[in-house]
C-alpha cells in the first residue's frame, strides 16, 4: 500500500520524525486549506457499526471536522473506512448531535491508538452553529486548537 492510499490527504499514515515548521505551523510550501477554527477538546464520541458501537476519545473539533482516537479496531480497519456514523454531545449540554463523516486520514498517534480525522457530510445547521458557538468558547478560554498532526479537517 503505498502512502498516498493508507491516507488520502496525500501524507504518510504513520508518524515519523517531524519536519520543522513556519511561524504559522504550516511546513514548507503547505496551504492553509481550513475554513473554520478548531479547539482542542476533550470530549467522547459514539460511533455506530451496524449492531456494534464503539466509543472513542475526541482530541480536536470544529463546525466542518473532528478528530477522534480508536483503540477499538487496528490502523488497517481504520484505512479501511471510507464513511463513519458518528453521535456525540457538547459539555454542559444534553441534546446529541448525530452526524455522517468522511474518512480523510488516518494515522498512529500513541502507543496502538490511531486517530481519523473526519469531515461532516450532513450536519444539521443548528448543530453547526451549537458547535461554532462552543469552539468559540473554548477558544476565548484559552484553549488552544490542538497539534497541527491530529488537526480535524477544517
Amino acid at each position: 500500500m503505498t502512502d498516498a492510499q493508507a491516507n488520502p490527504s496525500g501524507g504518510p499514515a504513520l508518524a515519523g520524525p517531524r519536519p520543522s515548521r513556519g511561524p504559522s505551523g504550516l511546513l514548507e510550501g503547505q496551504v492553509e486549506r481550513r475554513n473554520a477554527h478548531r479547539a482542542a477538546v476533550d470530549l467522547f464520541v459514539q460511533e455506530r457499526d451496524g449492531e456494534r458501537l464503539f466509543v472513542h476519545p475526541a482530541t480536536n473539533l470544529s463546525s466542518t471536522g473532528i478528530f477522534i482516537e480508536s483503540h477499538s479496531y487496528s490502523l488497517r480497519n481504520a484505512l479501511e473506512r471510507k464513511y463513519i456514523d458518528l453521535e456525540f454531545a457538547l459539555p454542559d449540554e444534553e441534546a446529541m448531535i448525530a452526524v455522517r463523516g468522511e474518512v480523510i486520514g488516518a494515522r498512529r498517534t500513541r502507543g496502538f491508538a490511531h486517530g481519523l480525522a473526519i469531515r461532516f457530510l450532513n450536519l444539521r445547521e443548528v448543530d453547526r452553529g451549537r458547535i461554532e458557538a462552543f469552539v468559540t468558547r473554548k477558544l476565548a478560554e484559552g484553549a488552544g486548537e490542538g497539534p497541527l498532526s491530529e488537526a480535524a479537517p477544517t
